[in-house]
């Protein structure tokens, strides 16, 4: 496929949304940015782009122009080359029933981040809204961007990860989705499969046992830092015992599995000999705050879309992993509401019933 982008869409008006708007208007793509909330959106409309500061520009505030901002999904992604979801991933079914109708064949889907599983969520759930349209679904394995809103409209890039793994489904579309991927985003390394990706989903082994050890804190709505003073020493042995049964899923499957000590150095660059000590000297986490409510993606998409697809997969090889399904039963009884029901099983997605050589099949 030899072709450029020329126009974008990006579906979400967060902080990541118009952190990758931004990315792409500054290198000449026609980007067209989507929210269902009205509130991030005529923000950008009466600017004419995104105001960013930060790792995309060299000092002060710019404007990066934008060729629409709109709150309806059809519009914003009609003759677009690429689309990028900037959204929780609990949404990206959701997203794909709005979007994939209005889909250019052959078109780009780029699932930013894509937790696990979220090319297969995105086309059944395409095709379960009888959507047959030929596009490529692409997960990367996390945000491209760190970054925070200020205030609707304007965000603040904190960095550019160093490297972040991305695939397509199926792989062998992988290569293809790389020709016009790569030029715009740098730090995208092709993974093997879906799979790979999908089991290497970090924000789902960092930020629940973060979050649940902190959640008297956070209940009583107190400020703190989440990852300089949240992720203390006891915290990173929970988020290590988690790791470790991700791993064992990892080499389970045949997916040659890097710790969440190794990703923080492939991503930021750290190589401190504790995990800890690449949490407290990662300094794009240096402002970030705790969430004041355990009302939050921290939980709510963490979970659902990571620690459960793990856990399915596990029941599928014959795996136990008991940590991880302690952290999913402590959030259900603290949020009082049930991840396994809302959450991506291999059922739920389509895939009930596969064993291990089935998984590597279905998602190779």
């Amino acid at each position: 496929m030899t072709r450029e982008v020329r126009r974008a869409a990006v579906i979400g008006a967060g902080a990541v949304g118009c952190a990758t708007a931004a990315h792409l208007a500054r290198q000449g793509v026609s980007v067209s940015v989507q929210d269902v909330a009205a509130r991030l959106v005529a923000p950008l409309e009466e600017a004419g782009g995104v105001r960013h500061r930060g790792a995309l520009c060299a000092g002060g505030e710019e404007l990066a122009p934008l060729a629409l901002a709109t709150t309806d999904a059809a519009e914003a992604v009609e003759g677009a080359e690429l689309v990028v979801t900037a959204v929780p991933a609990s949404a990206h079914e959701a997203v794909a029933r709005a979007v994939a109708p209005h889909l250019a064949e052959g078109a780009l889907v780029l699932l930013q981040p894509g937790a696990t599983l979220s090319a297969v969520a995105f086309v059944h759930a395409a095709r379960g809204a009888g959507v047959a349209t030929d596009v490529i679904p692409v997960e990367t394995l996390n945000a491209i961007f760190t970054a925070r809103l200020s205030e609707p409209g304007k965000v603040e890039v904190f960095a550019v990860k160093r490297r972040v793994s991305y695939a397509a489904l199926p792989s062998a579309r992988t290569a293809e989705a790389g020709q016009l991927l790569e030029p715009l985003f740098s730090c995208l390394t092709p993974a093997a499969s879906v799979l790979d990706v999908s089991l290497h989903n970090m924000n789902a082994i960092m930020h629940p046992p973060v979050t649940l050890l902190n959640a008297g804190p956070i209940d009583r709505g107190e400020s703190f830092l989440f990852y300089f003073e949240g992720a203390t020493p006891a915290v990173m042995t929970l988020v290590e015992g988690a790791d470790a049964e991700r791993l064992a899923l990892c080499a389970a499957l045949g997916v040659d599995g890097r710790s969440v000590a190794e990703w923080y150095e492939l991503a930021y660059g750290l190589a401190h000999p504790t995990l800890h000590g690449r949490v407290q000297a990662c300094a794009p986490y240096a402002t970030i705050v705790a969430p004041t409510s355990l009302d939050t993606r921290l939980l709510l998409e963490d979970i659902p879309t990571g620690l459960v697809a793990y856990c399915s997969m596990g029941e599928a090889l014959g795996l136990e992993l008991p940590t991880l399904r302690a952290i999913i039963t402590l959030a259900e009884t603290l949020c009082g509401r049930s991840f396994w029901e809302s959450g991506r099983t291999l059922g739920r997605l389509g895939l009930g019933g596969l064993d291990g050589a089935g998984l590597l099949r279905a998602l190779g």
